[in-house]
């Protein structure tokens, strides 16, 4: 499990990293670009951390609007009660 972000301080520095990282989720989809399901916030953290970046606890992701097709998304992460960060998805058929 993740560890809790202690500092507001910490929030923020984590926050500048995950905002730079750009996040490629390879994912099942049909010929038309629509996903078989949809994208998960335990498939973004474990994304995140194999590109780099600080590992996530899934139940701190919140996606705004269901990732079901290929393409740029994006997914908000509650690091702290003052912080969230905004985290660039690339959505790629696999």
């Amino acid at each position: 499990a993740a560890r809790a972000v202690k500092s507001l301080e910490e929030a923020q520095s984590i926050k500048g990293n995950l905002e730079a990282q750009q996040v490629t989720i390879s994912a099942h989809a049909g010929d038309s670009g629509r996903l078989f399901g949809a994208v998960t916030s335990k498939e973004i953290a474990e994304a995140v951390k194999a590109g780099g970046g600080p590992e996530l606890d899934r139940r701190t992701i919140e996606i705004p609007t269901p990732i079901k097709s290929v393409g740029p998304a994006e997914a908000l992460v509650r690091l702290h009660p003052e912080v969230q960060a905004k985290i660039s998805l690339d959505i790629v058929a696999g």
